[in-house]
């Protein structure tokens, strides 16, 4: 499996235009496993942003995987009810 690069969104705070953004990436992406910076965002939309790109992630490669970068350890204990089997998360 080919591993995607680290994947930023440097100065968009906005959790839609971020979101938007990690799709479009997504999409063109060749590669099932990626890892994703989104450790600009609050613990909130952080949550929201791998919620929804997780799915949507798993849409497209049902066996890969998404490694998060994350601000909080916090975030993985919101999410872990979701059971997001795709995403694993790292906190800085």
């Amino acid at each position: 499996m080919l591993q995607a690069k680290v994947q930023s969104i440097p100065t968009e705070k906005n959790p839609s235009k971020i979101l938007e953004n990690i799709k479009s990436t997504i999409r063109k992406s060749k590669s099932s496993n990626m890892t994703i910076d989104i450790s600009m965002l609050n613990i909130l939309d952080a949550s929201k942003v791998a919620t929804m790109a997780s799915t949507y992630h798993f849409l497209k490669f049902a066996q890969g995987s998404i490694n998060w970068i994350v601000s909080s350890k916090e975030i993985e204990k919101i999410l872990k009810p979701l059971n997001l089997g795709n995403s694993k998360f790292i906190p800085v």
